[in-house]
């Protein structure tokens, strides 16, 4: 289960499970699942049963904290972290042993002063990741860096793409996230200089 799931990563992570074989992925967008509803979360989970469950939906926006819009700042931090809570406890609650893949971002590391709303919740979801291996739940998080997604180039469409990791690039760390190569609670910053690095690593 891949939340988020109409955006480019979500769409490379399935395209390389579907290849491998062996999986029966669902990828709902956010017509589909408001990851922030809990109502609405708990009855389309209600009827499946979910072995991994990858929280990649996202949501950014740039202001300043100064005269900002707090209801974008709301949904920033109600999509990026509570709907990694929503739908995670929703799906434990039906399989405790399920996989929780928890897509993160640089940005939850890194300074971005009109980004706050995201790398807050970015960095909350780090923190969350290694509370919950804390209590037993079998999670990681990956973070990855500049990736060229339709999102990025919504807020830098001039930016050169050849500098960018490639949604493609970054699924292949999910694969190994999914073949447990990470122990529970890790996190994972992944970047277009390290990412090929990360794909042999032992």
């Amino acid at each position: 289960m891949i939340t988020g799931g109409q955006g480019d990563i979500a769409k490379a992570i399935a395209g390389k499970l579907e290849a491998l074989g062996g999986y029966r992925v669902l990828r709902p967008g956010k017509t589909e699942l408001d990851v922030t509803d809990i109502t609405g979360v708990g009855a389309y989970f209600a009827g499946k049963e979910v072995d991994i469950l990858i929280n990649n939906a996202g949501a950014v926006f740039v202001q300043p904290i100064g005269g900002c819009d707090l209801y974008k700042t709301k949904l920033a931090l109600d999509v990026n972290l509570f709907g990694v809570f929503n739908c995670t406890a929703a799906v434990l609650k039906k399989n405790r042993n399920a996989q929780i893949i928890n897509i993160g971002s640089s940005a939850a590391t890194k300074l971005h002063g009109t980004w706050s709303s995201y790398c807050a919740s970015k960095a909350g979801v780090v923190m969350a990741t290694k509370c919950w291996a804390e209590d037993g739940v079998n999670t990681v998080c990956l973070s990855p860096g500049r990736t060229e997604t339709k999102m990025r180039k919504g807020l830098f469409p001039n930016e050169d793409t050849a500098t960018l990791l490639k949604p493609e690039d970054f699924a292949d760390i999910v694969l190994r996230a999914i073949e447990g190569r990470y122990k529970a609670g890790a996190h994972i910053d992944v970047n277009v200089n390290n990412v090929e690095a990360l794909k042999h690593e032992a």
